[in-house]
């Protein structure tokens, strides 16, 4: 039996939308990425831990964990195997045994709660780790755009007006530079990769993901870029939207991360690639 995987947003969570989808067939998968489930650990008290598991503890075999975005960035997508190499194997006991320890007479154990919080700090500092390069990116929009589109290009954006071959090619143009960036950052070998190859790779999605952003900025009215924290936030949709395009949609309340979502999956079936492993 063939069931749906949707990539879901830590803000559908606890949702009774992603109840339904799992309660709906036991071959449907709730993929979440690593920072989605860090997310468990982030809650201050039990209560808060036991109430972001309500929804998907109940239904530990349904769920997959993505694998660290540093490890997946290094990977070969464009295998058979790849988008399975993404994932932990480890998630349906993992959540079993949270459940039970916090549910039970340990509950109130304040070494409990310091090991999440230990989880959650180890978690944090590495995501922004990963972020460092891409913020340096997203910071230099203005002068991006400038040199990506003309004039006349930016107002058909910010008008929703229909794009012209040359802005494609502009998109996919600024796209690869950026992925060559990220790519010889991470050590990666891109000259020698197939086409295919780098169309999956992770990194090569993100980079778009970062050029479609630039096109939701242009059409917001290029608002002023001076805070990181939300920047970085951003980021983190950016991540959860590029993850759903290996699977078959995306589970999420922010329409932004929507936009994205929506935007780079048709950008990649414009470029020849299905955008699903």
């Amino acid at each position: 039996m063939t069931g749906t995987r949707l990539v879901i947003d830590s803000s559908k969570l606890q949702s009774a939308e992603l109840r339904e989808f799992l309660s709906a067939s036991t071959a449907n998968l709730a993929v979440l990425p690593d920072f989605a489930w860090f997310e468990v650990y982030k809650q201050e008290t039990v209560d808060a831990v036991l109430a972001l598991l309500s929804v998907i503890g109940d239904f530990p075999e349904q769920i997959t964990v993505l694998k660290s975005g540093e490890v997946i960035a290094r990977l070969n997508l464009g295998l058979p195997s790849g988008v399975a190499a993404m994932e932990r194997q480890d998630v349906a006991p993992l959540i079993r045994e949270m459940i039970h320890v916090i549910s039970g007479p340990r509950r109130e154990d304040p070494i409990v709660l310091q090991q999440l919080k230990d989880l959650w700090s180890s978690a944090a500092v590495s995501l922004v780790g990963m972020h460092e390069g891409a913020i340096d990116i997203v910071t230099s929009l203005p002068e991006m755009s400038e040199q990506v589109f003309s004039q006349h290009e930016i107002r058909i954006i910010r008008t929703n007006g229909r794009y012209t071959e040359e802005m494609f090619a502009s998109i996919f143009g600024a796209a690869e530079q950026i992925w060559e960036t990220l790519a010889e950052g991470y050590g990666l070998q891109w000259r020698s990769m197939l086409r295919d190859h780098t169309m999956s790779a992770y990194l090569f999605r993100y980079a778009l993901g970062i050029v479609i952003y630039l096109l939701w900025w242009i059409g917001s009215g290029s608002p002023k870029l001076e805070r990181v924290d939300r920047i970085r936030n951003d980021l983190i949709d950016l991540n959860f939207a590029v993850y759903a395009t290996y699977y078959d949609g995306f589970l999420t309340a922010d329409r932004k991360a929507k936009w994205m979502f929506l935007n780079l999956s048709r950008a990649l079936e414009a470029a020849g690639t299905s955008g699903r492993g």
